[in-house]
């Protein structure tokens, strides 16, 4: 399928001012961040649930069901927002309960008389409650999705804003780093793999993807990287570039061309966790909020690597 240049070129246009607008405040930040998980969690939510799980609900226990897992994002991203991982980390234990108490409460039961909705020797025992086998794979793979959409999309965007203040001096700039990496990356193996691709990287969980394209994406990355730690060099003509990042002798450049490409190898992973999601339900874009480009999802999967892997480095390698 032909690839609508024009608009992801308009869109990137309009996209990426903005987010460095927003990104320039802590509200605005959080703002950004904060609408992004919620976005991506109901394409989530609305592509990979009533296709992996078709059983029948209410639409007063689905529209519930959305949004619990929508203020769950929501609300650790806001304790993220607090800039303590303590915190943010005991909001996620509240809010895994909450989502696994609501499983609990809304999963049929098996009536009293023990007749079964199938003809089935299975029984499960969740919390006292008898259920059948058909009922109580499809309350477990739901649960299962919602701990999944946590961990993979809720981690990621909270971990972003953590990000910001995981170091007094550089939290800002690691923020733009990422995102420039994933963006880049995911442009550069476009590119890469629409013009020169032609051996499939992994046909099965996504076609489009190549091998040339992937390693076109992990150079991209570490170029992106090598030039976004040469910036803060040439403060004199760019003044916002002080103290954006780390000075060479903090971080050395082959630290940079390492980093570079673990980033790289993250985008690629990231693109191709979604691609398998999208693949499972039978979609090819998890919406179309960005033009040209799908969904929000489709537009930050590989940020959602990215991010957790910046906040480590930088508590664990870069001064505070």
């Amino acid at each position: 399928m032909a690839i609508a240049w024009g608009r992801r070129v308009a869109t990137g246009l309009v996209g990426i001012p903005t987010a460095l607008w927003l990104l320039s405040s802590d509200v605005g930040m959080l703002l950004l961040a904060t609408t992004l998980c919620c976005l991506s969690l109901v394409e989530f939510t609305a592509i990979v649930c009533p296709q992996i799980v078709p059983q029948p609900k209410a639409a007063t226990e689905k529209l519930a069901h959305r949004l619990l897992v929508v203020a769950a994002g929501a609300v650790l991203c806001v304790g993220a927002w607090t800039g303590i991982k303590l915190v943010h980390d005991a909001l996620g234990l509240g809010v895994t309960l909450a989502i696994f108490v609501f499983h609990v409460a809304t999963t049929k039961k098996m009536d009293q008389t023990g007749k079964k909705e199938e003809s089935t020797a299975v029984v499960i025992t969740v919390s006292g409650s008898l259920l059948t086998d058909r009922c109580a794979a499809a309350a477990l793979i739901t649960l299962l999705l919602d701990l999944f959409a946590l961990l993979y999309i809720v981690n990621g965007f909270s971990h972003a804003i953590l990000l910001r203040y995981s170091s007094s001096k550089y939290g800002l700039g690691l923020q733009i780093l990422g995102l420039c990496c994933a963006w880049v990356c995911d442009s550069g193996a476009l590119v890469a793999g629409s013009f020169m691709g032609h051996v499939k990287l992994a046909p099965v969980v996504s076609p489009g993807k190549t091998i040339v394209g992937a390693i076109a994406g992990v150079i991209s990355s570490t170029a992106t990287v090598l030039v976004m730690f040469a910036l803060p060099h040439f403060s004199g003509v760019l003044p916002w570039t002080h103290e954006l990042l780390p000075p060479l002798d903090v971080v050395p450049f082959t630290h940079q061309i390492v980093l570079g490409a673990v980033l790289g190898v993250l985008c690629i992973v990231g693109d191709l966790v979604e691609s398998y999601v999208k693949r499972v339900a039978g979609v090819k874009d998890s919406g179309a909020f960005f033009p040209g480009h799908g969904g929000c999802l489709d537009r930050m999967d590989s940020f959602l690597f990215v991010a957790p892997c910046l906040y480590f480095y930088s508590q664990f390698a870069l001064p505070q």
